[in-house]
């Protein structure tokens, strides 16, 4: 019998989060000790600007992201017997889903390449896209679960975690934008203008940033709680 040589996808995922943290962690160590970062909150998308990080950090999460675009080609596989047991819409949303994580992961990847500095309004928009999707297909998968009698208590706090660290990152990016236009700047000067290692930081950009390494976070609390989904399937 031949040796079965395809991949396990819950190993994938694990390796897609891992690499995924890995690369974040490294990029803010290797980044702040060099002087380049500041330690006290970067934005992550602030970090890759410069130093031996800037050569890691784009092909280290676009590998993470685009080992979650095949998972979710193999979410979609696994939840459609769920979905076809609910009946109603839910296989047409388990199709939605598995094209929403798809676009949301191809942005993912152009955004991590294409930083902040460079191509300020590309980087913005895919970013926005990325995790807007991402919580969306996560959302779908939570609801779907919870229906057909899966329900998993970190699951739902990641979930409602990412959700709520996503509008408070908004809201807290609006004041901060709101404070630099009361001091003459232009609507979009944080946008063309990322915030360098020598900046002075206000108390609303540190806690956009903090809000967004804590939804990054929730989405990979969130992926890990799916291992047991991917328990024996294959790619």
């Amino acid at each position: 019998m031949a040796e079965d040589t395809s991949i396990g996808a819950q190993r994938l995922l694990e390796f897609s989060v891992g690499l995924g943290i890995a690369t974040l962690v490294a990029t803010y160590v290797v980044g702040t000790t060099g002087g380049r970062v500041a330690p006290f909150i970067p934005i992550i998308s602030e970090m890759p600007f410069a130093g031996p990080e800037s050569s890691f950090y784009g092909p280290g999460l676009a590998i993470s992201i685009f080992s979650f675009i095949l998972l979710a080609q193999v979410f979609h596989r696994v939840f459609a017997p769920l979905a076809q047991t609910l009946g109603g819409n839910w296989a047409s949303w388990n199709d939605l889903a598995r094209a929403l994580a798809t676009f949301g992961g191809v942005c993912g990847i152009i955004t991590v390449n294409f930083h902040w500095n460079s191509y300020p309004l590309l980087h913005g928009v895919t970013a926005f896209m990325f995790f807007t999707s991402f919580l969306l297909w996560g959302t779908f998968v939570w609801r779907l679960l919870e229906n057909s009698g899966r329900i998993h208590t970190v699951r739902r706090i990641a979930i409602f975690s990412g959700w709520l660290f996503y509008v408070l990152m908004i809201l807290f990016g609006n004041l901060e934008s709101r404070e630099l236009i009361a001091a003459g700047e232009g609507v979009f000067h944080r946008m063309e203008n990322p915030p360098l290692v020598g900046d002075e930081r206000s108390l609303y950009l540190n806690m956009m940033a903090f809000c967004e390494w804590s939804m990054v976070f929730s989405f990979y609390a969130g992926a890990l709680s799916f291992r047991r989904e991917l328990e024996d399937v294959r790619l």
